[in-house]
């Protein structure tokens, strides 16, 4: 009876394993097939995450000092006392970049001056700190054209632009990824900042990323196929030797498999969705096991 106990639970076990093993590797495969928008989404979902996150000042300043997040941030408290290198904020998103005159939200306005005016925000600093103090505290300069704040404040009106994975063409090869963020200062009395991150990327590498995997080896397949037909066809067909009237009499006889109907070969990345969803060939190794310890309970049970 000990022994038949023994037997049960080693079998069970080693099934245990073995249906393990098997959803680990379709977890794996799964992961390996993570499109390009998949990263970019998780990406963006990564830094949407860090609020409440405590980054420090890299450097001392109130204009473009960088943070050890990897942004660069502007003050949005005219007048307060300025960062000092080590310095601790908390991550907030940019409903926290507030005029403390008017107690409004200027979040929306900061991101469409640095998306839609990209080259001006980062041409001049002094500029863009006025334009800045000019939302959060109503400050006024002669640097800062009013034509220009005009405009941000209309487009603003229109668009929301999210803190997170805003996307602009710089030019025709291209794009800026945008990342916005408030950044909120530990000690009294001193600024908070309004910070950015900008990521450039190749627009054409992005398109033969996205269409590589969906259309490249579906049409080098088809193109497969197309040549296939062709040959065939020029296989069965015929020419006389002695063509006359200045004409060629071509008889082509097709054959029941070239008439067929030639449907392209899925791609790779729609033959793997599939097989993720036929999974029954993964559990041959379980069913192997089970039907070696059925034979040894059997066996077991006999003597």
């Amino acid at each position: 009876m000990k022994r038949f106990t023994t037997t049960i639970l080693i079998i069970f076990l080693l099934i245990s394993s073995g249906l393990n093993l098997v959803s680990a590797e379709t977890e794996d495969n799964c992961t390996m097939m993570m499109s390009a928008q998949e990263e970019e989404e998780l990406k963006i979902r990564t830094e949407e995450e860090r609020t409440g996150e405590i980054v420090s000042a890299s450097e001392d300043g109130h204009y473009n000092i960088s943070f050890d997040d990897g942004y660069n941030g502007y003050c949005i408290n005219y007048g307060d006392h300025e960062a000092s290198e080590g310095h601790n904020f908390t991550v907030q998103d940019t409903t926290e970049a507030i005029n403390r005159n008017s107690n409004e939200c200027v979040g929306n306005e900061l991101k469409t001056f640095f998306v839609e005016y990209h080259d001006i925000a980062l041409k001049d600093e002094i500029i863009t700190q006025h334009i800045i103090w000019h939302f959060s505290d109503d400050f006024t300069s002669w640097r800062v054209d009013p034509n220009l704040l005009e405009a941000i404040k209309n487009i603003s009106r229109q668009r929301i632009i999210p803190d997170h994975g805003a996307v602009k063409q710089i030019n025709n090869t291209t794009e800026a990824v945008f990342n916005f963020e408030v950044l909120q200062s530990h000690n009294p009395g001193h600024q908070n900042f309004f910070a950015y991150k900008i990521t450039y990327r190749d627009i054409l590498k992005i398109i033969e990323n996205e269409t590589n995997i969906n259309n490249s080896t579906l049409k080098n397949e088809t193109q497969y196929n197309s040549t296939d037909l062709e040959n065939k066809t020029t296989e069965n067909t015929t020419i006389p030797e002695n063509p006359t009237n200045n004409s060629i009499q071509i008889t082509k006889n097709i054959t029941k498999e070239t008439e067929q109907k030639i449907e392209p070969k899925k791609s790779n990345y729609e033959r793997h969705n599939l097989m993720k969803h036929q999974t029954g060939y993964n559990y041959i190794p379980a069913i192997i096991i089970l039907l070696f310890g059925t034979i040894l309970l059997v066996k077991y049970a006999r003597d």
